[in-house]
């Protein structure tokens, strides 16, 4: 019998940790939450100071009782949930239904290293409830815009729902949408000279005065060659200097599939999936940071072995330090590899994305790239034209960052004041071109930036968009449908306090706040619900003034209004309210949108061989949601006693048994 228990998320780390701990652990995994508010109820007592109630998740009932089977025979149970505010909270939520009296401790590692695992123990402690505090605004938060944000949603526009994160991520990329379908191309002429030293030497220039992009017609350009192939061509600038640029940061959550992306291809679900893998291996550190931040000892290693592998001139002449975004949680590491001698891993994927880390890893405390540039201008008459070269003086951090194309573009050493000659002169007609669809890294890029989401989110906010259909995906492009604009345009009309594309920014400020006891969470809970409140009753009143139309109600003297459900818009009569002229009149929406009546839909009936036991009709065989057959009586509708479903093969009633969520009480 183990002495300890050892918890952990990932039933992927739990092999690997194991043979580290040995027969005095056992090792068990929770397999992600155990417990969550539920699932259909908003389950957040507003008037009650958003006390929320929590029921262990349907799926995790084994997975508690194994818990608390083995709690109840270990000396102590060690935590070691993920590091972060949601593996907090899931610690926090094993600690509820550990048998009472248990000895437990929280331990905290940032990889599945051996040092990592037994250094995490040595300094195990207690749970963070401040963190957890954040995690739980965050979680009532989310839960409360969910619910009560929706509805009013789905009748304006029918959309299926509204989240904090994701209509503000809808909202990006609504906008660019509206930006390519409204863009309108204007006609460019851009011009290139070819000129000639009196030494034979040429070069390719651009025009710079006038822009290009102001240079409209044939007829323009016709006149603006003319010029220059009579008048003289002058050097009226020359530059050159030595340029030095930095390695890049090593990897965050955000950078590392904007990286992927662009070198493997690569989705951010898939790349996030890839790393999971890399991280239950023990190969690299905990795939969810906005950190760059790597231990000192980390970075000595690196720093070791950049002089072994690739001589002195390699490394860095001082440790290259990266400054961190303000919301980066600073106990968190950067992505990185843990054992920098393991150059390759086994496996097709997990191999092409562990080099990816590696070469970031190593290159980040390499020497700087080097480079020779220069720059001229030409001028002839009023036009000016110009050139950019260079050329790698010492490649530095970019021998082992070797991605993406670099050819060397070299300038003859120009003089001031001396005469070219034109060669050719060439000129082509353009056309301007709307601003690029989001990707799935761009968008990431972007949503880091506006401080959007968090590294566990960005892989599944375009999921969650396309599943609602408010997005589309075509090779690696994002296009927004007509029902993402339409949501989109209604969260910004009635300006939701979570469309604003600065929300969410603000509340992960506040959020860190919370964990570093800066803010009471109650603070902030208060002064979410008092705007979203106004903004509901807002939405209520657009979304009532957009349902009007001058359509007639044909039962009475009403006026239709168009409402949406999740089977698509309808007509409804304006007095559906009304205590004196109720009217319950509904039609469907028509071409044009022209009223139209609700057309009855002839459903086949096959009778069964089996009689109702109340009314002697015979049960007729119904298709159940999964393709399966059952049988249900004719006159369920009218008679409540003839309600019920039964066995199509034997005629006994199907009991269907309620399901029961037990409660946690904090």
């Amino acid at each position: 019998m183990s002495k300890y228990l050892f918890i952990i998320e990932s039933p992927g780390k739990q092999k690997k940790i194991q043979s580290y701990l040995g027969k005095d652990f056992s090792v068990i995994p929770t397999y992600g939450h155990i417990m969550d508010l539920h699932p259909k109820k908003i389950s957040v007592d507003i008037k009650d100071n958003f006390k929320p109630t929590y029921v262990v998740n349907s799926d995790k009932k084994d997975v508690v009782k194994n818990i608390k089977s083995k709690a109840a025979k270990a000396e102590i149970v060690y935590i070691a949930t993920d590091l972060d505010r949601e593996g907090e909270l899931i610690a926090n939520g094993v600690i509820s239904i550990l048998p009472e009296n248990t000895n437990y401790k929280r331990v905290k590692y940032n990889a599945i290293t051996k040092k990592e695992i037994l250094d995490g123990i040595d300094n195990a402690g207690e749970i963070n409830s401040d963190l957890v505090n954040s995690a739980e605004t965050r979680r009532i938060l989310d839960r409360i815009v969910g619910w009560k944000a929706s509805f009013p949603v789905t009748q304006a526009t029918g959309g299926k729902s509204a989240g904090r994160v994701q209509s503000a991520a809808l909202r990006i990329l609504a906008e660019r949408e509206k930006e390519v379908r409204g863009f309108v191309p204007q006609e460019y002429w851009p011009i290139e000279a070819e000129l000639e030293r009196e030494n034979g030497e040429r070069v390719t220039a651009n025009i710079k005065v006038p822009k290009p992009l102001d240079i409209k017609t044939e007829c323009e350009v016709n006149k603006i060659i003319e010029v220059l192939e009579k008048e003289k061509w002058i050097v009226s600038k020359y530059d050159t200097k030595e340029k030095s640029n930095k390695a890049y940061a090593p990897f965050t959550t955000s950078t590392l599939y904007q990286s992927a992306s662009a070198i493997l291809g690569w989705s951010a679900k898939k790349t996030a999936g890839v790393a999971q893998q890399l991280y239950e291996l023990g190969s690299i550190t905990y795939l969810r940071s906005d950190s760059t931040y790597i231990v000192p000892d980390f970075i000595q290693t690196i720093r070791n072995t950049i002089p072994v592998k690739y001589s002195d001139n390699y490394l860095s002449n001082k440790t290259n330090i990266f400054s961190n975004k303000n919301s980066a949680q600073e106990a968190h590491e950067a992505i990185r590899i843990t054992d920098i001698a393991t150059e390759s891993v086994m496996g097709n994927d997990t191999k092409k994305l562990y080099e990816v880390i590696w070469r970031r890893t190593v290159a980040s405390q390499m020497a700087n790239m080097k480079q020779f540039t220069g720059s001229a201008e030409f001028i002839c008459k009023k036009y000016k034209f110009s050139v950019n070269g260079s050329r790698v003086i010492f490649d530095g951090w970019k021998k082992v960052w070797n991605y993406g194309s670099h050819s060397d573009t070299i300038l003859p050493e120009f003089v001031v004041g001396e005469e070219l000659k034109l060669i050719n002169v060439k000129t082509e007609q353009k056309f301007t071109q709307p601003p690029p669809r989001y990707t799935e890294a761009s968008l990431t890029k972007k949503l880091e930036e506006r401080g959007i989401g968090r590294p566990s989110t960005y892989d599944s906010i375009p999921t969650t968009l396309f599943n609602r259909e408010y997005i589309e995906k075509q090779k690696n492009t994002i296009y927004t449908t007509d029902m993402g604009i339409r949501v989109s345009d209604f969260l910004v009309d009635v300006d939701f306090c979570f469309a604003d594309l600065d929300f969410s920014k603000i509340l992960e400020d506040n959020l860190d706040r919370i964990a570093n006891k800066e803010i009471e969470k109650i603070d902030i809970l208060n002064h979410f619900w008092d705007r979203l409140k106004s903004d509901i009753e807002k939405a209520k009143e657009k979304r009532e003034e957009s349902a009007r139309t001058d359509h007639k109600c044909k039962k009475c003297e009403g006026f239709l209004e168009l409402k949406h459900s999740k089977f698509g818009p309808f007509y409804s009569c304006s007095n559906r309210t009304s205590k004196e002229k109720k009217c319950d009149y509904k039609c469907d929406v028509g071409e044009n949108g022209i009223p139209k009546e609700k057309e009855k839909k002839e459903v086949e009936i096959n009778e069964s061989t089996f009689d109702c036991e109340n009314c002697g009709e015979k049960l007729i065989i119904k298709i159940n949601k999964r393709g399966g057959e059952m049988l249900a009586c004719r006159n369920f509708a009218k008679d409540k006693k003839c309600s019920g479903f039964f066995k199509a093969d034997t005629g006994e009633k199907i009991v269907f048994k309620k399901k029961k969520y037990k409660k946690w009480k904090k």
